[in-house]
């Protein structure tokens, strides 16, 4: 809960900050809730993804402003000030290795929430140089909310390819164009000859086995081609081992593994949450590459998201080949870009 210095006796909306990471850690069951409520939150504003990475990645003053109504929290916007010569920047709390940040708002509440929250920003404009908002997705009410007294600049952002699921099984096979099908059909008969099949998830007990497994298999796969690939970092991979069980606990985390007798040669590292599925990070053994391990475990992890009744796989930032061969469409990114005026 908030500290009792956020208890006021009105029932206007008002922001409020919050300063310390202690803050945020006893909001955390204020904001789980608003985040339950908001039908269109990503897993990438929940405080099981936003607390690790400000322990992580955090740096300079944090800044998270809290809509109020009466005493009830409306709506949460997580941001910092970070001194950046020759500029201070002001961004949300997430930004670089997440998906779709926006303003957290209390449903049918979101443009008087937006509106307050920018509002905000703007009164403390003498505080930052540059305020990046982004990447916001196209409904974002960080969008179209009026930012008074602010320079204002909207930046297209690389977009997000993202596969409609029209079910599991036949349905789903049925969806994927043809040279896919044909492809994963040819795979699995490969893999099927190079040993024993098996897809698992994690769970509480295998969490750690298959997180270890995911992150030499994406750091082996970079080797191959000279990069060190996005793990390579203490800091990053000590954020997934502390953020992975929270997102099991909070049942977003979906960590499918393929196992060929009994090696785990393929992971996909997603998250799942209001009939959306997330496909973040994967790895796999690049000795495979041609029994298409890789590409197995994404079907896997679309065939068990639609079973779970996503209606959606979003194939996250970049435009990669692979993931139109999928048959996905890409959904626009934005950006906010706000300066104090002169």
């Amino acid at each position: 809960m908030r500290n009792a210095a956020w208890h006021r006796p009105v029932s206007d909306l008002h922001v409020e900050e919050i300063t310390t990471a202690e803050g945020l850690v006893a909001l955390a069951p204020e904001w789980t809730g608003l985040w339950q409520l908001a039908p269109g939150a990503t897993p990438f504003q929940a405080p099981s993804w936003l607390l690790p990475w400000w322990r992580h990645f955090g740096q300079g003053e944090l800044l998270g402003l809290c809509a109020l109504e009466g005493d009830r929290l409306a709506g949460l916007l997580p941001l910092y000030l970070y001194d950046e010569p020759p500029l201070r920047k002001l961004l949300p709390v997430g930004i670089g290795n997440s998906d779709w940040l926006d303003a957290l708002c209390l449903p049918g509440r979101e443009r008087a929430v937006a509106g307050a929250l920018l509002a905000a920003i703007a009164g403390r404009a003498e505080r930052f140089d540059v305020c990046d908002l982004q990447p916001l997705p196209p409904q974002s009410p960080l969008l179209e909310a009026a930012a008074a007294g602010l320079a204002d600049e909207r930046i297209a952002l690389e977009p997000c390819p993202v596969l409609r699921l029209a079910g599991a099984g036949e349905a789903l096979e049925a969806s994927l164009p043809t040279p896919r099908r044909r492809q994963l059909r040819y795979y699995r008969r490969r893999a099927e000859t190079a040993g024993r099949l098996q897809f698992e998830t994690a769970g509480p007990a295998s969490l750690s086995e298959l997180l270890d497994a995911f992150c030499a298999l994406h750091a082996a796969r970079w080797a191959r081609r000279g990069l060190p690939g996005v793990l390579a970092e203490e800091a990053v991979r000590a954020f997934h081992a502390q953020a992975a069980p929270a997102l099991l606990e909070q049942g977003i985390l979906r960590l499918h593994a393929l196992r060929l007798d009994e090696r785990i040669v393929a992971v996909l590292y997603g998250l799942l949450a209001k009939g959306r599925f997330h496909f973040y990070l994967s790895g796999f053994d690049p000795d495979l590459g041609g029994l298409g391990v890789g590409t197995l475990v994404i079907r896997h992890a679309m065939e068990q998201a639609a079973r779970e009744g996503a209606r959606e796989f979003d194939f996250l930032r970049g435009r990669e080949s692979y993931k139109y061969r999928w048959g996905a469409s890409d959904r626009p990114s934005y950006g906010r870009r706000l300066r104090p005026r002169g």
